[in-house]
């Protein structure tokens, strides 16, 4: 059986790592980690993948509070859902995020989950990813 294919948007590599962890080898994960190359694989590659995972602050600056980051996925989210509408294919697309207060606006801009990133992490994540790709 062919591997899924996973477009993880997120600009910490530590995360990648937990991610990759998380969902173990049975996916192919391509990884980029601005919204520049977010754009561009969006726009150009999209059709290739299964689902698509994205974090909302994608610029993150540590001596900012959480109210004051960047939100650059919650585009990239909203691009995503529309570029899958024009090729007519349904697309999961889940929002992880450490930060709760996003979920109404991931969700209105068109992820289909919201999820805490720790909860991905610890499996939840893989399991629910699992169900919506019938594995």
């Amino acid at each position: 059986m062919e591997k899924k294919k996973i477009l993880y948007i997120e600009d910490m590599e530590k995360c990648h790592n937990l991610t990759r962890q998380a969902l173990g080898d049975e996916y192919k994960i391509t990884s980029v980690y601005t919204p520049e190359e977010a754009e561009i694989e969006i726009k150009t590659n999209l059709k290739q993948y299964d689902a698509v995972i994205s974090d909302v602050n994608l610029v993150y600056d540590p001596s900012k509070p959480n109210n004051e980051q960047t939100k650059e996925g919650l585009e990239l989210i909203a691009m995503a859902r529309e570029e899958s509408k024009l090729r007519q294919k349904k697309l999961p697309i889940f929002c992880i995020s450490s930060d709760g207060s996003h979920r109404k606006s991931s969700l209105k801009n068109g992820a289909n989950v919201f999820m805490w990133k720790k909860a991905f992490w610890s499996g939840k994540g893989k399991k629910y990813l699992n169900k919506i790709l019938d594995l």
